[in-house]
């Protein structure tokens, strides 16, 4: 793979995925204005049919719908050289004694100790997740939907390929531009999904919220690195002003972009028929700071007198029929 942009020498790092799925790879470090990898990734496709060994692959079918994603960062501070890692390394050894080296040595680890260990693991993988952050920037983007037309190439094993296939790097959209004047698109929006069931008894009425998407404006992106801090999602579903129920999602880094499987970001409240007019939704963008200070950068209320109150109660009017709507940060 060969990418050219010009650009100022620094240590440039890509991030290769594939949509839809979930495998993301990130390329080798390279300090240079003109960086190039040789690297391969695999990815696997699932066939949409399920066909037997013998039958011939149908391409066209087969990657329909499938485009690739490369995303460019720069990276504004050096990765710490090997040999300063082994000096510093060497540094701490000349300061044990042997005696004591061996007495751990020989000592079992117990359940407490392998648990202390693991919280440190976590512990120093979180501070590398913000170490990335500090140092990390978009450069830009490029994509390309397969065109099965390319794969010409005949490769070893049966295998086919494309040709050298140039893109260029462009800027990162969402699709909301940081001139956007309007004050719902300063901070983000969100795409929810919002359904009511009703039971027969009345007793057992269900309010059920999925969380989709989040977009924001690069402006809005940059502001959250500001923080220096992976952020977080959290949807609650109260009662009487009370947390009945809640989803709150894993840490990801400041993106204008993200996305989350249905299955894993919906959170239901059974609830009382007549006391629907006391259920309302909160949902936060958040983060946690290195000093273990929350700050909330983004906040959302559904309910009937908010400002989706015409989506809420064309949701209660409808049940079993799924509402999907964006709701705006503020």
């Amino acid at each position: 793979m060969l990418i050219q942009g010009r650009s100022e020498p620094s240590i440039i790092l890509e991030t290769v995925k594939i949509f839809p799925g979930d495998s993301k790879y990130e390329t080798t470090l390279q300090e240079s204005s003109w960086p190039v990898w040789n690297e391969d990734f695999k990815f696997q496709i699932k066939q949409k049919d399920a066909k037997k060994p013998t039958d011939k692959v149908d391409l066209q079918s087969l990657l329909a719908g499938y485009f690739l994603s490369l995303t460019i960062y720069a990276i504004l501070e050096p990765p710490k050289q090997e040999s300063d890692k082994k000096r510093s390394s060497k540094t701490i050894d000349t300061k044990k004694s042997s005696k004591v080296t061996d007495q751990e040595e020989s000592k079992p680890k117990s359940g407490f100790l392998e648990k202390f260990n693991s919280f440190k693991s976590t512990k120093a993988e979180a501070i590398a997740q913000k170490s990335i952050l500090e140092k990390r920037r978009t450069v830009g983007a490029a994509t390309w939907n397969f065109d099965t037309k390319l794969f010409q190439n005949d490769l070893k094993n049966g295998l086919t390929g494309t040709p050298d296939i140039w893109r260029p790097i462009n800027a990162i959209a969402s699709g909301l531009t940081a001139v956007d004047a309007r004050r719902e698109n300063r901070k983000g929006q969100l795409e929810i999904t919002l359904m009511y069931t009703a039971s027969e008894d009345s007793f057992n009425d269900v309010v059920q919220l999925t969380v989709n998407r989040l977009r924001c404006s690069v402006q809005t992106m940059q502001e959250h690195e500001q923080f220096k801090a992976p952020l977080y999602l959290k949807a609650t579903i109260l009662e009487a002003n009370k947390a009945e129920c809640f989803w709150k999602s894993d840490r990801f880094v400041p993106t204008i972009s993200a996305r989350w499987d249905p299955k894993s970001s919906t959170v239901k409240l059974t609830v009382f028929k007549a006391n629907l007019n006391k259920v309302s939704i909160y949902i936060s963008l958040g983060c946690k700071t290195k000093m273990a200070k929350k700050e909330i950068l983004g906040k959302a209320i559904i309910d009937e007198k908010s400002a989706y109150a015409d989506s809420w109660n064309e949701c209660l009017r409808q049940p079993g029929i799924p509402k999907v709507f964006w709701v705006n940060f503020e």
